[in-house]
């Protein structure tokens, strides 16, 4: 019996950053979606049928939190992670998890793992 692999849809602009992060998470088993910025995201935002979001707030950090909160009021379940070079102040539920930019392959890669973890989805 073969175990489904977790779906990551990236919400990301940049070509390079696009090619780098969706190499890494397949590299590591994961299956990902690309969504190409915060406006095709939000058009897309009530359809996001996956495991994990990660929203890259690479130039547009407020819009990037905005996001993160329409994702949860539409499917408060589902887990979203913001990618950022920021250092943030949160006053919401959202994101479940800050990634940050400066972080390295190895804590990026610990990070999803534990937010696709059976022990953390269990706990929402």
């Amino acid at each position: 019996m073969s175990l489904r692999q977790p779906l990551i849809v990236l919400i990301q602009e940049d070509p390079y950053l696009i090619a780098t992060r969706k190499a890494l998470l397949e590299t590591d088993g994961y299956r990902v979606d690309v969504v190409r910025g915060v406006k095709e995201a939000r058009a897309r935002c009530r359809e996001l049928a996956c495991d994990l979001v990660i929203v890259d707030s690479d130039k547009a950090h407020h819009t990037s939190l905005e996001l993160c909160d329409e994702i949860k009021q539409n499917n408060p379940a589902l887990r979203v992670a913001v990618m950022t070079g920021y250092h943030v102040f949160l006053h919401s539920e959202c994101p479940d998890e800050i990634i940050k930019q400066e972080d390295g392959p190895a804590i990026f890669l610990a990070k999803v793992h534990t937010l696709l973890s059976p022990a953390e989805t269990s706990a929402q």
